[in-house]
């Protein structure tokens, strides 16, 4: 449309508009000849002096992608109490909680994996917006053996492109009093062990919350920044993970959907010089948690991580391994059986393994007839040695509390470390380089006190 037209339908001058066109706040416009062009569904830009509801009675209108959490039930009583209307988008074949169905609140089923179906979504919100949150995840808690592409381009699909999108198309129809919130994870900082497509897209959000601030703010005077959720309860507060993940948050608890809404909240709301900026909130666990480790490991996975170090350990790695013989040690399981094999299966190609017994000398006759004792003992590729547990605890006691149930060592790169065989989980792999110290020094105390196993078996 021309200029005198874009005049007439929004009701301002002309000389307003081309003034907007120069300060680039009419995305699309261009000029042919001597007269300007400006995109016919282009969005009445506001100057700084208007305000988006000049009606009193008009409530305000926050679009909340992925309404349908605990986080979103929480942020939408908190926007209803204070005088918000909403637009919730929710995924299809999505249940939704009745509590959504009540006055202000207007519901969109929406597609995140089909571009055209987000696009017709926000092309039907013909208001001026308000807010924006974009709070929908996907994620998927992958297997690094047997990797699953598809779902790794699935969750980047939602957490990045659908985000993209619906941030690029609903900024059209906000003005200087708009505010966009990105609701991200705490994930975007640290490697992940069982979802590196969640915590990469998480970081690519951070990357994109500081582009659109650099953008959008001068296009459209919007302000854009995220919040970075930790460990949050009432959703998976049950799992092993989420409750382990208590000893590692200075404040011993997991965060509530109630605390992050309100996070969200204040960013949409107040702090209105803050822009292209992430608040933190995780009860200080970015702060504290040093542990670079993997979740505890089922038998499966845990056996499958062991065989795959062996298996792949280069000639002349060095392999330090603590043996304090638990029940699910040295016993006939499949899995037993084809870890010690690749152990002697390293060796031979030339991996140096160390390996120190600990138990009590006193029960060394019950170990006598173990056909896997008698194979290291036979063995001239693994070193095999002993401490005796009586004697340790007598010398050494703070050592105990560094060898708990036995690790395995490879070279100052990770530690494989036993759990206790309570039937849930066999161990967990670190990659801490604090822990792996404090494990490698323990060792080399032992290596002290140590002698032949052959002089015990």
């Amino acid at each position: 449309m021309t200029v005198k037209q874009a005049a007439k339908i929004w009701n301002i001058s002309e000389r307003r508009i081309i003034n907007l066109i120069k300060d680039n706040r009419i995305p699309g416009s261009f000029k042919n000849g001597m007269y300007w062009n400006i995109p016919c569904n282009a969005h009445k830009p506001f100057d700084k002096r208007t305000k988006i509801n000049k009606n009193l009675n008009d409530k305000k209108i926050v679009v909340i992608a992925g309404i349908n959490s605990d986080i979103g039930k929480s942020l939408t009583q908190i926007l209803l109490n204070a005088g918000y209307r909403i637009i919730g988008l929710y995924q299809q074949n999505s249940n939704i909680d009745s509590f959504f169905h009540q006055k202000d609140i207007s519901l969109k089923e929406v597609n995140y994996f089909k571009r055209a179906n987000l696009i017709k979504t926000v092309n039907e919100i013909n208001e001026d917006i308000f807010g924006f949150v974009f709070m929908e995840i996907y994620f998927n808690l992958e297997d690094n053996l047997d990797f699953d592409y598809d779902k790794f381009e699935k969750s980047y699909q939602v957490n990045v492109f659908a985000a993209n999108l619906l941030v690029r198309e609903l900024v059209k129809k906000m003005n200087y009093e708009s505010s966009i919130v990105m609701v991200n994870s705490i994930e975007a900082y640290r490697g992940s062990f069982g979802a590196s497509a969640y915590a990469s897209a998480q970081a690519a959000k951070v990357n994109l919350v500081q582009t659109y601030a650099n953008i959008f703010t001068e296009m459209y005077g919007i302000r854009i920044n995220s919040v970075m959720a930790g460990w949050i309860g009432g959703v998976m507060e049950n799992d092993d993970a989420f409750n382990k993940a208590k000893d590692s948050i200075p404040m011993k608890r997991l965060g509530n959907p109630e605390e992050i809404a309100d996070d969200i909240f204040l960013m949409l709301t107040r702090h209105k010089y803050t822009n292209g900026s992430s608040l933190i909130s995780d009860g200080g666990y970015l702060s504290m948690d040093s542990q670079s480790k993997t979740e505890d490991l089922d038998s499966g996975k845990f056996y499958k991580i062991l065989n795959k170090y062996f298996t792949e350990a280069k000639k002349d790695s060095q392999m330090w391994i603590i043996s304090t013989m638990m029940e699910n040690e040295w016993n006939e399981d499949p899995a037993e059986r084809q870890f010690i094999q690749s152990n002697f299966d390293a060796a031979e190609r030339g991996v140096k393994i160390k390996r120190i017994f600990i138990f009590d000398q006193k029960d060394s006759l019950k170990y006598k007839s173990n056909p896997y004792l008698k194979r290291y003992l036979k063995s001239n590729k693994i070193i095999s040695n002993f401490v005796d547990l009586k004697e340790l605890k007598r010398t050494k006691p703070e050592l105990l509390d560094i060898i708990k149930n036995g690790w395995i060592g490879i070279d100052n790169y990770a530690l494989l470390v036993d759990l206790p065989s309570d039937g849930t989980s066999r161990g967990y792999v670190t990659m801490n380089k604090l822990e792996i110290a404090k494990a490698k020094k323990c060792f080399q105390e032992l290596e002290e006190i140590e002698q032949p196993l052959k002089n015990i078996i």
